[in-house]
């Protein structure tokens, strides 16, 4: 049996494996690890706005380089490092501190903070900070000055007629008093033992509190009254964040692009078919480790009140090692090129005069602002959907969904994408594709259990499975002889550069501003306005007959496998991220 494998092939097939077995958890849990360390919806979403912009940007520069230098497995072996360093720097970003106002209170000569909700504490994080044992915690307060009383803190007295600042220590265990409100008992702690404090004169001043290295009073503090974020700290958070995905995003660009040349190269013109064989073990490793992962990020967050990411982190980096290991084989033959080739600029023109192709833009926009919604905010919204119900398997059902998607949704539909093509013709399953999109969206801010969420990724193949051989085939067709490479990469910048980068930044702003379920909504809605927009575009098209073939074009569609249709895009990877 070994004797008929090609190991000329095995290593470009153990790198697609063992790629997409590392960045695929990274990639899908990316955002909501963003959610846990404090970042909001909006701020997610901006990040993602940027990120298909800096790869977009990276593939033809670093691809430029490579080629005129022939650095390609150079590149390859460096962009590797860079984005496992990249992926694995976000585990050491602290999460962000909250403030809350609270009101300091002397009340029988006892001191206490009372902190009151923005509307009411929830059960969970409640739960969470009254503890069944004696904890030592404390907060940073800072006080408005008042005119009467005074307090004492570790013997000392502390000035209240200006602005004052302590350091407020507690007991959860015996300190802690709820009602509508959270009334936690002052305390200090000097060598372990605790000191309380004296004040008098009917003290009550406001105050802004920070808890800081304590998830579970952050968590309340989130909670509290006139919350917000620490800037000192959140800015510094922000920028690690963002640079860390940036930079993998980047690696993760130049890899893919350098990893597919080195394919076809290995592949030679006569076994160019082969591709999809070779890239079908990323999308195995994908969906495998995909499930596995969410499924280990429950395990080890049983009984935490945040999900432990640390093993997708450590699996991240011990398969890209295995990765750049294998990659270090890989011999790639550096193809001498023409120094007659058309001016890029000339070709773009060429291609977006004509007024089918800016139709097709239209689309390309719509479909990946509603791509953008199912890559970077599905897990956000199902987590949202459980918090109330105590889903303590949020992530084992994630990782289900990923391999639904994957397995059951997107490969079925790539397999029969040519027949469907060939059948409906490439307008119509541009319009289905919407469409379905449309369906998906209202059925996500419709349905109430996240499991159900299963059932519904099965549309993810008539959906974003559908949506990729379309925009390389429809692509080809409208597109005159000599700027078909041109046409591709335009695809890539209208999709992921302007809809996906779009679509994160608006999905994100209305999460934030009216909830999950209205932002769902109107992305069901924006889709079938799109869809109606493109049909009116269609028909004012076919009634000035601006067809390619009535502008003197005959190059006619090719309706074809996968194998083929991935041939004229060699720049996507993850089919889920």
């Amino acid at each position: 049996m070994l004797q008929n494998v090609n190991k000329e092939l095995a290593s470009i097939k153990s790198h697609y494996f063992l790629y997409n077995a590392a960045t695929g958890p990274m990639v899908q849990f990316l955002p909501t690890i963003g959610k846990q360390l404090g970042f909001s919806a909006t701020v997610v979403g901006t990040i993602y706005t940027v990120l298909p912009i800096s790869g977009l940007v990276a593939k033809p520069l670093f691809g430029t380089l490579a080629d005129k230098f022939k650095l390609h497995k150079t590149f390859f072996l460096i962009f590797q490092v860079m984005l496992a360093a990249a992926f694995f720097s976000v585990y050491f970003i602290p999460e962000i501190d909250r403030r809350a106002n609270v009101i300091l209170i002397c009340d029988n000569d006892l001191p206490y903070l009372e902190i009151c909700p923005q509307i009411k504490f929830s059960k969970k994080v409640l739960n969470n900070v009254i503890s069944e044992t004696h904890t030592d915690a404390a907060c940073q307060v800072s006080c408005k000055g008042v005119s009467h009383g005074f307090l004492q803190l570790s013997g000392k007295n502390v000035s209240v007629n200006g602005t004052f600042d302590f350091g407020a220590g507690f007991d959860v265990y015996q300190d802690l008093l709820t009602r509508d409100c959270v009334d936690v008992r002052l305390r200090t702690f000097i060598d372990g033992t605790a000191h309380i404090p004296v004040c008098g004169g009917k003290l009550r001043t406001s105050c802004m509190a920070t808890c800081r290295n304590n998830t579970a009073f952050n968590h309340l503090m989130q909670e509290a009254k006139d919350s917000r974020s620490d800037a000192r700290h959140s800015t510094y958070q922000f920028h690690l964040f963002l640079w860390a995905a940036v930079i993998s995003w980047i690696g993760m660009a130049v890899v893919v692009s350098i990893a597919d040349a080195i394919c076809f190269d290995l592949l030679g013109p006569e076994r160019r078919k082969d591709y999809g064989k070779q890239k079908m073990w990323g999308s195995i490793g994908f969906g495998i480790f995909g499930i596995s992962s969410g499924y280990l990020i429950d395990l080890s967050s049983k009984g935490q009140y945040e999900k432990d990411y640390t093993c997708i982190f450590y699996i991240m980096l011990v398969a890209m090692i295995a990765d750049i290991v294998v990659s270090a084989t890989l011999k790639k033959k550096n193809t001498e090129c023409s120094a007659d080739e058309p001016s890029l600029f000339r070709e773009l023109l060429t291609v977006v005069r004509e007024g089918r192709v800016l139709v097709f833009a239209w689309w390309c926009i719509g479909a990946g602002m509603c791509t953008a919604v199912i890559w970077n905010f599905v897990f956000w919204y199902s987590e949202d959907l459980v918090a109330s119900s105590h889903v303590t398997w949020i992530k084992t059902l994630q990782g289900l969904m990923t391999g639904v998607q994957c397995f059951l949704g997107e490969l079925p539909f790539n397999f029969v994408s040519g027949s469907v093509l060939k059948k409906l013709g490439h307008v119509n399953v541009m319009s289905l594709v919407l469409l379905i999109y449309a369906i998906r969206f209202m059925a996500y801010s419709i349905i109430s259990n996240a499991w159900l969420f299963l059932i519904l990724e099965l549309l993810h193949g008539p959906s974003f499975g559908l949506c990729w051989p379309t925009m390389v085939s429809y692509g080809d067709k409208v597109t005159p002889s000599g700027t078909k490479a041109t046409m591709q990469g335009f695809i890539g910048a209208v999709f992921e550069g302007i809809g996906v980068a779009s679509g994160s930044f608006i999905y994100g702003w209305l999460f934030d501003s009216y909830g999950g379920v209205t932002a769902m909504r109107t992305f069901s809605v924006g889709a079938l306005l799109w869809l109606s927009v493109f049909w009116i575009m269609e028909l004012l098209l076919r009634k000035l007959k601006a067809y390619p073939l009535y502008r003197g074009h005959n190059h006619l569609a090719n309706y074809a496998n996968p194998d083929d249709a991935i041939l004229m895009t060699i720049s996507q990877e993850l089919q889920t991220y």
